[in-house]
């Protein structure tokens, strides 16, 4: 690995339809709700060795030593947000992607390939997934594999061509076994 540069699995959740929830309770009110949230997310990512790189917004970018830590974390991070709900029992619901590979530090900040893939498989991630690329499933041990099943969609263009994603099946819900989908399918 070239000088500089190490190995890390970097992870986005975002909050789904939080402009819905802006205008539900208003500017005070939903940023509190948003801030709550990411304080859940927050909490379940240190419980598995996560760094909390940066928040944007509704959206936090985080970084895991390994795959593994990335995927429990992942998990734990939806269970928690799960039946967490704002004022008139507005649910709140989170997307994740996430990809590893090489990634460039400066200061606190990561840079490089990595951290746009993950971006991008975040994009088109629904409400209640968690979806995964090629490279992290090649680096789950085989009991963790056996819990993703690979998606008909495929995510980013890269230079090597589209990359293959993974849906992370991190409960029972049928309706999370599913396509990635639309802009307007992923705030539900």
């Amino acid at each position: 690995m070239p000088e500089g540069l190490e190995k890390l699995a970097v992870l986005f959740a975002d909050i789904s339809g939080s402009s819905d929830i802006y205008d539900a309770l208003g500017e005070e009110q939903a940023f509190q709700s948003i801030e709550v949230c990411i304080a859940l997310m927050n909490r379940k990512l240190i419980s598995y060795q996560g760094t909390l790189v940066k928040t944007i917004g509704d959206e936090i970018m985080c970084t895991f030593p390994d795959v593994e830590q990335a995927f429990h974390a992942s998990c734990a991070m939806q269970s928690a947000v799960e039946g967490y709900t704002v004022l008139d029992g507005i649910p709140v619901h989170i997307r994740i992607g996430f990809h590893f590979g090489e990634v460039s530090r400066e200061s606190d900040d990561v840079f490089g390939d990595t951290v746009t893939i993950a971006a991008q498989v975040a994009a088109i991630t629904r409400a209640k997934q968690i979806l995964v690329t090629q490279a992290v499933i090649e680096s789950l041990p085989p009991a963790l594999q056996a819990n993703t099943q690979k998606l008909e969609r495929t995510g980013p263009l890269t230079d090597e061509g589209t990359l293959p994603i993974y849906l992370v099946n991190w409960c029972s819900d049928e309706k999370l076994n599913v396509r990635g989908g639309t802009a307007a399918q992923r705030k539900t």
